[in-house]
């Protein structure tokens, strides 16, 4: 008989984890929120993940009576299959709420589930005393980056290092020819540079605009002929779709889901939004820049709580700067693309990036263990106890 469990993921980025921690067991009947990736595993869903999805300081603002509406919802539904294991992924906000709304229900009930998290608050760039909070809240949480647990273990929380999934994704083995073969284009040669626009609405809304009107830039400044290709999340095909019908512009579309992971291994440059994605391209070693724009009220805030140096992953993985990081007012066509032109012609950077990149694989695998290894082992564990 297959076990029972809840998954939470509320935004892109938690789906691809959710997905990669569906496909690590079997035997398990998973229940809760997620994205196409996980649906297409046969999530038995809740809701659709909309329902739980807020970005920005206003946008959650705004949102609160949806969230806590279906916050209360979704724990009455937990309560009702009574897993033994709920398994929360990121979107700490609204997740370690609902964690809390669960346990405040079952007070009077001594079978309460084990709570799992996994992608630890960012302690380590911004509100240090979230530790404390998080050991309240999870019973285990499972940390992406080697240096995580540390922030934790003296609040006496079972916090495991168990390497990032984006280490897998890397390959050595794709190469450029092949990816352009696959989109039917012709390889003249040409310099290909990524573009990522993030995997939220709003990210998408502010910088996809600046990333087309950086490629016409490039595009008359550099001789050499270049193709754009940008990535799409599944979850904004139709609003990149919009934005790039409105401004004339000689971009192609790649899906992340089917070519994202060749797309990344085999472009020359990138220009990416910041997030996740800044690792991925650097476990490949591909010459990239981060870049942010939101709206004011959220710069504002974020520039007094966070620590800029350490909010671009392998800068702060590594301990230097892998590559730069452009914020809000810089965040301009004429700036971005000057900076692009001279990283293209910084001929030893490809060549040096090729070390930090295997520095950063070696870094971010846990025990000699792939992701899925290691999330299997902790989780069969909670369910012997």
């Amino acid at each position: 008989m297959k076990s029972k469990c809840v998954i939470i993921a509320g935004e892109f980025s938690a789906d691809v984890i959710g997905v990669e921690i569906m496909s690590a067991i079997n035997n398990i009947e998973w229940h809760g929120i997620g994205g196409p990736l996980m649906d297409a595993k046969k999530l038995n869903k809740f809701y659709d993940w909309d329902k739980i999805s807020a970005f920005g300081l206003s946008d959650v603002i705004f949102s609160l009576p949806r969230l806590y509406y279906y916050a209360s919802k979704i724990a009455d539904k937990i309560i009702k299959i009574n897993p033994k294991i709920i398994v929360t992924v990121d979107t700490k906000g609204f997740n370690f709420y609902l964690i809390k709304l669960i346990r405040h229900k079952l007070k009077k009930n001594n079978n309460i589930p084990k709570f799992i998290h996994i992608v630890a608050p960012t302690v380590w760039a911004w509100r240090a005393n979230r530790a404390d909070k998080v050991s309240k809240i999870v019973d285990t949480l499972l940390c992406l980056f080697p240096r995580e647990p540390y922030y934790f273990d003296k609040n006496k929380i079972e916090a495991l290092f168990i390497g990032h999934p984006a280490v897998q994704k890397f390959s050595s083995q794709h190469k450029k020819s092949s990816l352009l073969s696959k989109l039917k284009i012709k390889d003249n040669g040409q310099i290909v540079i990524s573009l990522l626009p993030g995997s939220r609405k709003k990210e998408v809304q502010y910088i996809l605009p600046i990333l087309i009107s950086v490629s016409k830039l490039l595009s008359k400044k550099i001789r050499k002929p270049i193709l754009f290709l940008c990535q799409v999340a599944p979850n904004q095909e139709k609003l990149v779709d919009q934005i790039l019908k409105k401004m004339p512009n000689d971009i192609k579309i790649v899906h992340k889901n089917l070519l994202g992971n060749e797309l990344t291994s085999s472009s020359d440059y990138a220009i990416i939004t910041s997030g996740t994605a800044t690792l991925e391209y650097a476990l490949n070693g591909i010459p990239s820049i981060a870049l942010y724009k939101t709206n004011f009220l959220s710069a504002f805030i974020g520039r007094r709580l966070i620590d800029m140096d350490k909010i671009i992953l392998p800068n702060w993985i590594l301990g230097k700067k892998y590559m730069d990081f452009i914020f809000q007012e810089k965040c301009n066509p004429e700036y971005i693309s000057e900076k692009m032109i001279q990283l293209i012609k910084d001929k030893n950077k490809p060549n040096e990036l090729l070390v930090y990149a295997k520095k950063l694989r070696d870094l971010l695998t846990a025990n000699d263990r792939t992701f899925k290894e290691n999330i299997k082992n902790v989780i069969e564990a909670k369910l012997n106890v």
